[in-house]
């Protein structure tokens, strides 16, 4: 959305405040573009001898990239001194507007958010037209980091003794949301550590197993791990702290008998029903952790639990959740994708709505307030699942609560105690999964590997795993799988383009093309079923035909200039030159195998050679 000032008059005003140059950030790329395009409709140029100044600039960008020679907003740029600056351009034009920015030929930079991270462009005026960023086709919340890279481009050094930040008025900023993340702490680091298939294997080719854990337990990744272990072991304390002033009774873990007990009293009161539900080891994992007040996600949304219970027909195990915007509602417990590491304070009732209207206060205030990341509980599925012993002991009628002279305390104390003693499961059950999540993944990708036969029993790499670790790209798995069934035997250099564009694209805007291609449609077909067969393992590629067709055409007509391409689809030529990028990225991973095979990475050599020609000869 635009700036609620008019982008001409914005421009006007910091000019006459001489607060020039100023990046004003907008929240897209279309916001970008159309404020650019008001600028011919006020017709405000820039006097002559600046005009000739730019130029002269452009000139030498142009000798260095001549993708650029002919670009449809130079004229704007060398008329009012303004230009865009975000994901849809081309790198070169990108890097031409960061070089008249710093020359100082430019007044303003209308740009997305993406300015503000990895790339040193400095200005003596920051504008702030907004509180939230489009990621995934939704609307965010700027995080505070987020924000202070905004502010942090304000001031040039060695040119600017103060820089300013400017918030205009809008109404659909949030300024208080600017205030706090200007004046508050950052978020904390979050490693982005990942165990993938390729770092398995390099692992076991360099170590032998009983290295590896000791070298993941020195990972940043482990470190942040091993702090929020710190944090439930104090709350553990805690627990254990309360459960002993429960004292010893006659049986040692008198908690456990006695919830026996009573399930068993349940149990037989309820013979004339139906067998209750058994639910999937998956869920039974998750269950003692939906406790009121844990924050979890489900249904592509974030909520909190305010009860557990099963339904009544069936017996299927169910959350009641308080969603955004204060709606409450149930859900199935094998809908929960994610249970977070965060619990508040929910202050049940046992009546609808579940909590007092305190509570469900509490718990809509921090939805709304929640970070863009949270962190996840990592919970270990126990695949068999037995009926507890002391259960089927007492189902039996050889148990001895009936006649045990603690039976009285047992009864008053046990909710209280129960209540505790589950907590305790919890953190405990919590601090092992933290403890040792790294290595946990670690040995489910390598029995992954042994599954498949890159790795033999004795954690050995196999001659399939030997040129396997080669492939150090996401959705590896799916490549070499696609390589050992002779899924590319005599396929042409465009296709395989194709399919490698297929897999590396991630973006799901839509792309309009209309030339498609049928023999690349079969391909991606084939792939599109070995994807979704291993979607246990690895999570599938969007393989889009339309994405895919347009790396493939650049490679099947050698002599089709790039604005040809780029006329022929509704991408952007900076999302063009991405996708090809990433396509020549995965290219050249296969042409890493021609020890092993060399037909295959001969056809990777020649669609590398055709794709290196008009703007993809400048990519570095």
């Amino acid at each position: 959305m635009p700036p609620a000032i008019h982008p001409v008059d914005l421009l006007q005003i910091l000019r006459r405040r001489h607060l020039t140059p100023a990046i004003v950030f907008l929240t897209s790329r279309r916001a970008c573009d159309e404020a650019i395009d008001s600028f011919a409709h006020r017709h405000v140029p820039i006097p002559s001898e600046r005009s000739a100044v730019i130029m002269q600039t452009l000139d030498k960008m142009i000798a260095e990239y001549p993708s650029i020679t002919d670009h449809p907003l130079i004229p704007t740029v060398q008329q009012y001194g303004v230009a865009a600056h975000h994901a849809g351009h081309l790198p070169s034009w990108k890097i031409a507007i960061e070089e008249l920015m710093r020359q100082g030929c430019l007044d303003a930079v209308f740009a997305t958010t993406t300015l503000a991270a990895g790339v040193d462009f400095p200005a003596r005026t920051v504008i702030v037209t907004q509180s939230h960023i489009r990621k995934n086709r939704t609307l965010t919340e700027l995080s505070v980091s987020e924000i202070q890279q905004l502010a942090g481009r304000g001031g040039r050094r060695g040119k600017d003794y103060v820089g300013f930040v400017v918030v205009t008025p809008s109404p659909y900023i949030d300024v208080g949301r600017i205030a706090r993340g200007l004046t508050s702490n950052p978020e904390p680091l979050d490693s982005q550590f990942v165990i993938s298939y390729p770092m398995v294997l390099n692992l076991l080719k360099a170590h032998v197993i009983d290295h590896i854990q000791p070298i993941l337990e020195k990972s940043f990744a482990q470190f942040q791990l091993n702090q929020r272990a710190n944090v439930h072991e104090t709350k553990l304390d805690k627990v254990d702290a309360q459960l002993q002033a429960y004292g010893q009774r006659e049986c040692a873990d008198w908690i456990t008998q006695w919830q026996s007990f009573h399930q068993a009293r349940q149990r037989r009161s309820q013979v004339h029903l139906k067998k209750t539900h058994r639910d999937p080891p998956d869920v039974l994992a998750r269950l003692p952790f939906l406790t009121p007040g844990r924050l979890v996600e489900v249904s592509k949304e974030r909520g909190v639990v305010l009860r557990q219970y099963r339904s009544r027909s069936r017996g299927y195990a169910m959350v009641t959740v308080a969603c955004s915007r204060g709606r409450i509602v149930e859900y199935p417990a094998s809908t929960v994708t994610a249970v977070l590491d965060a619990v508040i304070d929910v202050a049940e009732t046992r009546r609808f709505p579940w909590s007092t209207s305190h509570g469900l206060a509490h718990a809509n205030h921090t939805l709304e307030n929640l970070p863009a990341r949270l962190q996840r509980l990592p919970i270990r599925v126990e695949q068999d699942v037995t009926d507890n012993p002391i259960l089927t002991e007492t189902l039996s009628g050889e148990f001895p609560c009936p006649t045990c002279p603690s039976r009285p305390a047992c009864q008053k104390d046990h909710p209280r105690a129960w209540r505790l003693h589950q907590d305790h499961h919890r953190f405990t059950k919590t601090i092992h999964a933290l403890r040792t999540d790294l290595w946990h993944r670690f040995r489910q990708h390598m029995d992954v590997l042994q599954t498949f036969g890159y790795l033999t029993p004795a954690s050995q790499l196999t001659a399939d795993g030997e040129w396997a670790r080669l492939i150090r790209i996401n959705h590896s798995l799916l490549i070499t799988e696609l390589i050992r069934m002779g899924a590319f035997e005599g396929i042409e250099p465009s296709l395989l383009t194709g399919v490698m564009a297929g897999i590396a694209h991630d973006d799901d805007r839509p792309v309009a093309f209309s030339r498609r291609n049928a023999a690349l449609a079969s391909v991606l077909g084939q792939v599109r079923k070995v994807a979704y067969s291993l979607a246990t393992y690895e999570e599938p590629p969007l393989l889009r035909s339309d994405v895919a067709a347009v790396a493939a055409l650049w490679i099947a007509e050698p002599t089709l200039p790039w604005k040809e391409l780029i006329r022929s689809t509704a991408m952007a030529e900076g999302d063009v030159y991405r996708l090809l990028a990433r396509s020549l990225e995965y290219l050249s991973q296969i042409y890493g195998l021609k020890a092993t095979h060399p037909a295959l990475a001969h056809v990777a050599d020649q669609a590398m050679d055709l794709m290196r020609r008009d703007v993809l000869r400048e990519l570095p």
